[in-house]
């Protein structure tokens, strides 16, 4: 468990250094909302337009070297003139070079585009991680098994400007021992969450009792030894009659995710923050520099054997 942890936060870390190498591309509406106008991208040009300066400073002493020892070349007086001349143009195009940079800015992507491919498999692999955590702190054995997450889109911008990067999973679920799931379809048989429904039903595990011995069957024990001897059934805890209720289903993964946040060690400049959701369980990264990742985690149910996944939203 500890090492587990320790994994964690290291792949904490390594996304939010992935972050922070990524440069960020918004809109021209969130450089104007934000208050952006390529400060950064200027900052890191400093050096090469001061280089730039000195050749040609170089190149234009050398130019005036090379014109007073031609033949027929003026007086000192002249070419003290021709030097001051020359100067002052450079001063002109010393004063110019910040517009010349702005337009040269607009007209050329002067980063590379971020590793989206290297963030999304990160994400993931934390993800993944952070589940697994979730997974030993449930202590209830009949809750939903929550199984490895899987990616939705890929990699996406926009959602919103006050994060930089935002990314969406699925997290399928599986029933627990002595459950099943079935989905009601809506109407014209549409695999819509609006429109369907995860049916919960219980399952006779007497073969397996006997086998095994680790649980009481639901459907042939009598309910006071079955709430003396083990853990309440979904039905009885995330469940409203007898479909699986959504929204108590993404608060019990934000308790468990919060939890799971809280036990592994972060970086005191780091932070893994779990944002409120009625429907979903997001995640947000933010790093020194306060920019930021977001993570939504959407809850899912895997049709069959095929790779079909219906979300439930």
């Amino acid at each position: 468990m500890r090492q587990l942890m320790e994994r964690v936060s290291q792949e904490m870390a390594q996304l939010l250094e992935e972050v922070e190498q990524s440069p960020q591309e918004p809109s021209g509406a969130a450089k104007a909302a934000r208050g952006e106008p390529l400060f950064a991208v200027l900052h890191q040009w400093q050096f090469w337009a001061f280089a730039g300066g000195l050749v040609l400073l170089f190149w234009l002493c050398w130019w005036l070297w090379k014109k007073s020892h031609e033949p027929g070349s003026s007086s000192k007086h002249d070419s003290s003139r021709s030097l001051e001349e020359e100067e002052e143009e450079e001063e002109e195009e010393e004063g110019e070079d910040p517009l010349h940079m702005d337009r040269f800015l607009d007209e050329h992507t002067l980063w590379p585009l971020p590793n989206r491919q290297r963030i999304c498999t990160v994400v993931e692999e934390l993800v993944n991680d952070l589940l697994s955590v979730c997974r030993t702190f449930s202590g209830n054995d009949f809750m939903p098994r929550l199984q490895p997450a899987v990616g939705v889109g890929g990699f996406l911008e926009g959602w919103n400007v006050s994060e930089d990067f935002f990314y969406r999973l699925l997290v399928p679920l599986k029933p627990p021992p002595g459950h099943s799931f079935h989905l009601d379809l809506g109407n014209e048989q549409e695999m819509l969450v609006r429109n369907s429904c995860l049916r919960v039903e219980l399952e006779c595990t007497c073969t397996r009792q006997r086998r095994l011995g680790d649980m009481l069957c639901f459907l042939h024990h009598p309910e006071d030894k079955l709430m003396s001897c083990q853990e309440a059934s979904l039905l009885q805890t995330l469940c409203t009659g007898s479909y699986l209720d959504v929204q108590k289903t993404a608060l019990w993964l934000q308790e468990l995710m919060t939890a799971a946040a809280v036990a592994v060690p972060w970086s005191a400049t780091r932070k893994l923050t779990v944002l409120p959701s009625t429907r979903f369980c997001k995640l947000k990264l933010t790093n020194a520099f306060k920019r930021s990742l977001c993570i939504e985690l959407i809850l899912a149910v895997q049709q069959g054997n095929s790779n079909t996944f219906i979300t439930m939203e």
